[in-house]
């Protein structure tokens, strides 16, 4: 057997030409009855397109019975057919152009008379070129034709004819006998050609379009006199309404609506179809409602298709009939069942126009037919996939008597107010005069309006007179989307039978608003799942970025039908959202719903799969889900921390659930956050000891240590003691006392220096001990309670202790008590001078630290006071504690005195030092306190030097001392051409 893809490709390309092929019968059929006179050849055009439409209907025939009965065909031979289908639906989209121009021409007033009277001087050739087109495209597939033939048995390939084909053959038919076509209505189409077999058309080698009279003349005697010689063309079988085509999308195959039936029942089927296609005229409408008011009620014929419903058999859709059709011998032989008596004499003889009341309007379908459907679906029981491809060429099609009043602009204000009053008999009547039914004047969408109305009549009547289920309104929204928002199901379901698409937001676009988002965000699962029987993508990702399953797993208020019934559609269960979201991660996260949760679990949800963190992390904080992903196979080990995670968030719940799944108790989060840790610092007891209890490592380090952790949160009572008891090391590592110094913990400091514990001298990883974080930090309690715990201040911190202290007299005094020589840590009196802490200064001297004590054995006191400018320090170290004005430190005391002079007169301090006896002349380093003032160009201190040696001593100034360069005092002046300090150097010799 040929291979699916190719078959149905084949037989949907052919299909395509016939439905196409009818829209120009159309087309053809309005031009011969708006012109008098046909262009040139135009007859003979129609002629030999409808000799290739035969042949047309003779190979799909062909095809379907072929198909239907397991025949196949060589591939060469499928290639070639292919081909052949191609050129053809190429001359037939030429021909519909042609005609659409030629009835543009009819129909375009003045201008269109006139752009036509130019176009058509050149129609001949065209319509030459035409007809050369159709000739050879009808002898390539006359032989194709000649193979179906054994096939067909007794099937009329014409059976199936549409209503265009069958209008066009009576008109050629009218013009062979000398007839005018002008004025000829397509509702009359069957005038002749019902009473004369023979003289349809011309003869081919294929079977003939069927006339109708020998099905009329066997119906039972009753039937017959009330029947009319002239019938009606009724195109509810049209595949289009005047406009365009319809796309192929919204076509299905032809093939799949026969192979719902054998190949019997396909024969009676269609042969009712064709007695169903004719109806009464006006011409004796009159003497039919006489008769016909004496009926029980008024009704259009039936639908042109067996109402059936729809049951799911073994996995396959397949469609079950209410009533039996007739069979065309039973018909012929005017044998007729109850049904099907009832069906011909209702499809005969009662008048379309007919209406009970102003709101009730006899139809093609009916609003029982809608329920049985929606019935059938069972859309509150058991949830089942069930799908539904929606056929629109299936559903009944009403043709208006006339397109007058098509572009009426009263007739059309007039439609809209009907539409929204309600008033059906006025709708229908309006409709079948030729009013649009679409958009309206001021922009009002009439099917939008019958929707919000929710009036299942009404918008039965649009769609059954054209209207168009997936025209949008000014908006940009659909009659579906609508019927969605307000929760109408019938009129749902009847657009998706229609033919309006579930995956089409606005301008065919789509977009956020789907009507499948809608139904899912307003928790609305039968509207879902009547949408995804017909077809509605259940894993499109909607604009905001989700899909259809990710928005319905949301929120605690989530519906777990409407995400079963998504899930047995098919939904993925691990498809993520734009933003890397699953719906088993959206699930957890927003809302929690254990049952949600299990449903997507059911139906392949991937536990370990990133969405986009592993579910273990979100079900931290839902216990419950938790319990059901550990359950399910989700894997701890890909998530190491996962403990922390959950004693964060205080869990308590959600630790017993991992623990008793075996999570590693010490695994770190992060490579950084321990759980025993983390219980420590959010100080809960209870975790702690079940970290404890499962084996936590009391040494484990995390951000701290947790012993280090109890004393830094100031856990001391409850945690610390039950650490150590564990195992925890107090001494490792190391400055466990000096943390408790540093961040003021008096409690775990007692703690552990009583009973010793913990030893107060060792130093942290800076180098730190106790006792020097206690000074740095000017804590005289735990200085005191480290002293009394054994901490030794000549061990040494971050410095030496004393050193450290010099800024703190009180806490100095305290180590002066216990250092047994406070003057082995040099340079510990300039650092109190430093400090300027003249307390520290006394208190060193009096534990007999040396005046002289240098540090670095270089900086000493005096120098140091003075070089900081600390005259109450240099006064006290000269007078009271007796400091050498002429021992150097960095330099000479008096030196130093010349450099830190500022020039404002203030020399208080070389006055003293020279009143202490400090020497002018004395030579430090290869400098002395003359050569600094000439240095400094200090023309008053230098008489200042000068003249006291000359008024204390009667000396003189030593000229011939020289520097490290060997320059004199008179040289460095000279140098600068300083003068004046040359005179007053040689008046220092006299």
């Amino acid at each position: 057997m040929m291979e699916d893809p190719s078959r149905h490709a084949l037989l949907e390309l052919c299909t395509r030409a016939t439905l196409h092929g009818n829209t120009i019968s159309v087309r053809m059929l309005d031009f011969l009855g708006a012109v008098k006179h046909p262009p040139f050849g135009f007859k003979h055009l129609a002629q030999d397109f409808l000799d290739i439409c035969r042949i047309l209907w003779a190979i799909e025939a062909g095809l379907t019975e072929c198909f239907r009965s397991g025949q196949h065909f060589p591939e060469d031979m499928v290639k070639e057919l292919y081909a052949k289908f191609q050129q053809t639906n190429a001359d037939f989209v030429i021909l519909d152009q042609m005609m659409r121009e030629f009835l543009g021409y009819e129909n375009g007033g003045v201008g269109g008379k006139l752009r036509k009277g130019w176009r058509m001087m050149f129609a001949d050739k065209s319509i030459a070129r035409m007809r050369d087109s159709l000739g050879k495209s009808r002898d390539a597939l006359r032989m194709s034709a000649l193979v179906f033939q054994w096939s067909l048995g007794s099937i009329s390939p014409e059976d199936a004819a549409g209503s265009g084909y069958v209008g066009l053959a009576a008109a050629l038919d009218r013009m062979v006998r000398g007839r005018s076509t002008t004025n000829l209505k397509r509702s009359r189409s069957f005038e002749d050609i019902s009473h004369k077999n023979s003289e349809t058309a011309p003869q081919l080698d294929l079977p003939k379009l069927p006339s109708l009279s020998p099905q009329i003349s066997a119906m039972p005697i009753g039937i017959q006199d009330r029947s009319s010689s002239t019938t009606h063309s009724l195109t509810d079988i049209t595949r289009d309404r005047n406009d365009d085509q319809p796309s192929l999308g919204h076509l299905r195959r032809l093939s799949s609506n026969r192979n719902q039936y054998s190949s019997a029942s396909h024969r009676s089927d269609s042969k009712s179809l064709n007695d169903n296609r004719s109806l009464t005229t006006a011409d004796d409408r009159d003497s039919l409602v006489a008769g016909n008011k004496r009926r029980e009620s008024n009704k259009r014929p039936d639908v042109p298709t067996i109402p059936g419903k729809v049951q799911n058999v073994s996995g396959r859709l397949t469609k079950v009939s209410r009533n039996t059709a007739p069979s065309e011998k039973s018909v012929s032989s005017g044998r007729l069942g109850p049904g099907a008596n009832l069906r011909l004499e209702s499809s005969l003889h009662r008048p379309r126009s007919l209406v009970q009341d102003d709101n009730t309007s006899p139809g093609l379908t009916d609003a029982d037919t809608v329920l049985d459907d929606l019935e059938s679906l069972d859309l509150s029981g058991p949830i089942k996939a069930v799908r539904i491809h929606a056929d629109p060429l299936q559903m009944p099609r009403w043709q208006p008597r006339n397109i007058t009043a098509a572009n009426n602009p009263n007739l059309r204000t007039a439609l809209t107010g009907a539409v929204q009053t309600q008033k059906h008999k006025v709708v229908e009547q309006l409709l079948d005069r030729g009013v649009a039914p679409d958009t309206h004047p001021d922009d009002i969408h009439v099917l939008r309006e019958a929707i919000l109305n929710r009036d299942l009549e009404t918008i039965r009547l649009l769609l059954c007179f054209g209207a168009d289920p997936n025209s949008a309104d000014s908006d940009g929204v659909t009659p579906l989307l609508y019927a969605v928002e307000v929760a109408f199901l019938e009129g749902t379901q009847l657009l998706l039978k229609y033919g309006a698409d579930p995956n089409l937001s606005g301008n065919d676009i789509p977009g956020p608003e789907l009507p499948l988002a809608v139904a899912i965000a307003e928790q609305r699962p039968e509207l879902a799942q009547l949408l995804l029987t017909y077809g509605a993508d259940v894993n499109l990702q909607f604009a905001q970025g989700n899909t259809p399953l990710i928005s319905a797993v949301g929120g605690r208020d989530a519906s777990l039908r409407l995400v079963e019934l998504l899930l047995e559609y098919g939904a993925d269960a691990n498809a993520k959202s734009r933003e890397g979201k699953s719906a088993l991660f959206e699930a957890i996260t927003n809302g929690g719903r254990v049952d949600v949760v299990t449903a997507l679990l059911d139906h392949g949800a991937n536990p370990n799969l990133p969405g986009p963190k592993h579910m273990l992390w979100p079900s931290t904080s839902q216990p419950a889900c938790l319990e059901v992903l550990l359950a399910r196979g989700a894997d701890p080990k890909k998530t190491p921390g996962v403990l922390e995670l959950a004693t964060s968030i205080n869990n308590a719940e959600a630790v017993r659930i991992l623990l008793a799944a075996g999570v590693d108790v010490n695994a770190r989060k992060d490579g950084v956050w321990t759980p025993l840790c983390t219980s420590i610092r959010d100080d809960r007891k209870d975790l702690f000891d079940m970290m404890l209890a499962a084996g936590a490592d009391p040494n484990l380090s995390s951000a701290e240590y947790p012993c280090f952790k109890c004393v830094t949160h100031f856990r001391t009572e409850y945690y610390l003691p039950r650490l150590v008891e564990a195992g925890g090391d107090l001494s490792s590592p190391p400055g466990i006392c000096e943390t408790a110094v540093a961040v003021g913990n008096t409690d775990a400091l007692a703690w552990l220096l009583a009973e010793k514990r913990a030893d107060p001298n060792d130093r942290s990883a800076e180098g730190r001990t106790a006792l020097t974080t206690a000074i740095r930090e000017n804590k005289p309690d735990m200085v005191d309670a480290l002293l009394r715990g054994g901490a030794d201040p000549s061990v040494r911190g971050e410095g030496w202790p004393v050193h450290m202290a010099v800024g703190h007299p009180l806490i100095l005094q305290k180590l002066l008590g216990v250092l047994s020589d406070p003057g082995a840590f040099r340079g510990v009196l300039e650092m109190a001078v430093v400090a300027d802490r003249l307390e520290s200064v006394k208190l060193l001297l009096k534990a007999g630290v040396s005046i002289e004590d240098r540090r670095s054995g270089v900086f000493s006191p005096l120098t140091s006071a003075i070089r900081e400018g600390n005259k109450n320090m240099v006064k006290f170290l000269i007078e009271d504690a007796g400091a050498d004005v002429n021992s150097p430190g960095e330099h000479l005391p008096l030196v130093k005195a010349v450099r830190s002079y500022k020039g404002d007169g203030d020399m208080d301090v070389l006055n003293l030092l020279l009143k202490k006896g400090a020497d002018v002349n004395r030579m430090y380093r290869g400098w002395n306190g003359i050569m600094q003032a000439v240095e400094s160009g200090e023309l008053s201190v230098l008489r200042l030097l000068v003249d006291h040696i000359r008024k204390t001593s009667g000396g003189i100034v030593d000229l011939e001392l020289k520097d490290d360069t060997g320059r004199t005092a008179v040289d460095i002046a000279t140098s600068r051409c300083w003068t004046e300090a040359v005179e007053i150097l040689k008046q220092g010799q006299k």
